[in-house]
């Protein structure tokens, strides 16, 4: 199985309609503490935290056409619906079992962007001073590059030059975001799928 079959195979399974219309390589996800989230700053409280092993994993983005308001067609945006993080090959995700639990029912709230990234990136020494504003000057560069462009409909900043970490910053419609871990047999993850929720 390719990469692209997967990824609109995990969108039908787990993302909620409006279903994803594309699917794109954002970039790779340095993964240094193995502590990985998507939220808001500020925002998400009690966020939801992944473990993967430290590496560097791909980032899908799954993204919507979102009108906004009929009146005012600047409002229209592309909005990511779902991030995929693949840690084995597409076979092996696609064989194993999908009938996973999210996260309960419980709310991780986020609000217009939100930021995936891991410990290592939280906790940077970048995060100080000035730099510690990266998350605002990344919401004001996607604005600033027009909401028509889908391919860079997004951001990614390096938050720790000595170990690569870094972190996305997408757009997203939704209210809340859940997450699924597709695990193997011994109970580690093959995929990591984070989806919005309105």
């Amino acid at each position: 199985m390719e990469m692209r079959q997967l990824l609109w195979r995990l969108g039908d399974r787990f993302v909620d309609d409006p279903k994803p219309a594309w699917f794109d390589h954002a970039g790779d996800l340095v993964v240094v503490r193995g502590e990985v989230v998507w939220e808001t700053p500020d925002v998400t409280d009690g966020a939801v935290y992944h473990e993967l092993p430290a590496g560097t994993y791909p980032v899908y983005v799954g993204t919507n056409a979102s009108p906004g308001d009929d009146w005012n067609p600047d409002t229209f945006r592309y909005d990511v619906r779902a991030v995929v993080i693949p840690l084995a090959e597409p076979g092996r995700i696609a064989e194993a079992d999908w009938d996973v639990e999210d996260y309960g029912g419980g709310f991780q709230f986020v609000e217009d962007y939100a930021v995936l990234w891991d410990g290592q990136a939280m906790r940077a020494p970048s995060l100080t001073g000035a730099a510690s504003s990266f998350f605002e000057d990344a919401r004001d560069a996607i604005a600033a590059r027009g909401p028509h462009f889908r391919r860079d409909n997004w951001a990614t900043v390096v938050l720790d030059e000595e170990t690569g970490a870094n972190a996305f910053v997408f757009p997203v419609s939704g209210e809340s975001v859940n997450g699924y871990e597709i695990l193997d047999e011994d109970e580690n993850v093959l995929c990591l799928v984070l989806t919005t929720h309105e």
